[in-house]
C-alpha cells in the first residue's frame, strides 16, 4: 500500500478515533475529570513546549555559532513542536502521541528512520553572496576568471566638469 494513501487514511480516521476516545475515557472516568484531563494535557503541552522547546533553540544557535551544521538538534527541534502542537490539541490519542515525541529516545528512533530514507544535501555559500544569481554549471561548461578591482570605499570621490582641462597646465 502506498505510504500516500496511508497517511490519508490515518488522518482521516484520526477525528474517529479521538471521539471514540473520548467516549470510552468519559464513560470510564466521568465528563468532567475527562475535561479536566483534556485542559491538563494542554497546559502540560504549553510547558513543556515553552521548555524542551527553548532548550532545542538554544542547542541549535550553540552548534551554529561553533560553525556546524546541526540537523539532529534541528530535528529534535521540530519533533519537540510536533509534540507539543498534538499536546495542546484537544483529543487522548494526540495527547499520547504527543507526549511520546517529548521524549529524547523515541524522537532519536524517528529521527534515525527518516534519516534512513532521506537524502541530505548541504550547499555552502559565502555571506557576502546573498542577492547574487547562482548558476549550476558542469566543470567543463566554465572558466575561472580575475574579479575586476573594486573601488576603495574609503576614498573621495572627484568631482570634475567641462573646465577641469583648461585649469590644467
Amino acid at each position: 500500500m502506498p505510504a500516500g494513501l496511508i497517511l490519508l487514511l490515518a488522518f482521516l480516521a484520526w477525528p474517529f478515533l479521538e471521539i471514540a476516545a473520548f467516549i470510552v475515557i468519559g464513560r470510564e472516568i466521568g465528563i468532567l475529570p475527562t475535561l479536566a484531563t483534556v485542559v491538563g494535557t494542554s497546559v502540560l503541552g504549553a510547558v513543556l513546549l515553552k521548555q524542551q522547546g527553548m532548550a532545542a533553540l538554544m542547542a541549535i544557535r550553540r552548534e551554529m555559532r561553533h560553525g556546524e551544521l546541526p540537523p539532529q538538534a534541528i530535528g529534535h527541534a521540530a519533533l519537540i513542536g510536533l509534540g507539543g502542537l498534538l499536546l495542546l490539541l484537544p483529543g487522548f490519542v494526540s495527547d499520547i502521541f504527543g507526549i511520546l515525541l517529548f521524549l529524547p529516545p523515541v524522537r532519536s528512533l524517528i529521527l534515525a528512520a527518516l534519516a534512513r530514507n532521506a537524502t541530505i544535501v548541504v550547499v555552502r555559500g559565502r555571506r557576502s553572496g546573498v542577492g547574487r544569481t547562482v548558476v549550476d554549471l558542469d566543470p567543463e561548461e566554465w572558466h575561472e576568471t580575475t574579479p575586476p578591482p573594486r573601488p576603495d570605499p574609503t576614498a573621495r570621490p572627484r568631482i570634475t566638469g567641462p573646465d577641469d582641462d583648461a585649469r590644467r597646465p
